[in-house]
């Protein structure tokens, strides 16, 4: 019995000891110092505590506000995807439209140069020959007047043009 009381004795003694080097490293914060000195710890406390109700109360009508906002945004933008996509069906239906009259054009072409008689096929090669010989007169012309240009201005430049004063 002896031997627990010491033990029990010199457990105490290491209690207090770090009680005490605890209460010495403790670092008193002002918040520290008002709960300490303060008379009336209670009101402080449901002041706070009102503080902080009415700060969830604020984030919680702005979290409100902002989930209407994104829903709002959320609906315009599915009115807008549900017009695109009325937009490209209209579209879709003029395409297929268009490749049916344009496979109808190009039959129509066919059976057209089909039916050419080879007088009329001779014809037709004929107008294209003239075409391009028409074509290859004008840049012709074009160049021999360039050409007629140049050998003027050379000219000019070998016998410089004597001018009269009066």
């Amino acid at each position: 019995a002896v031997v627990s009381t010491q033990s029990t004795g010199m457990m105490e003694g290491e209690d207090l000891n770090t009680k005490t080097r605890d209460i010495q490293t403790l670092r008193v914060t002002k918040e520290l110092q008002v709960f300490l000195f303060a008379e009336n710890n209670q009101q402080r406390m449901q002041k706070e505590i009102q503080t902080l109700e009415k700060t969830i109360k604020l984030n919680e009508n702005m979290h409100k506000r902002k989930v209407s906002d994104k829903k709002r945004i959320l609906d315009r933008l599915n009115a807008l995807i549900r017009e695109k996509e009325s937009e490209c069906g209209v579209l879709d239906a003029e395409l297929k439209e268009l490749a049916v009259s344009l496979v109808e054009r190009q039959q129509i072409q066919e059976a057209c140069v089909a039916d050419l008689t080879p007088a009329a096929n001779q014809r037709m090669k004929d107008i294209v020959a003239r075409r391009k010989l028409v074509d290859l007169a004008k840049s012709q012309s074009q160049e021999v007047a360039v050409l007629r240009a140049e050998v003027e201005r050379l000219r000019m430049k070998t016998f410089p043009a004597l001018v009269q004063n009066n």
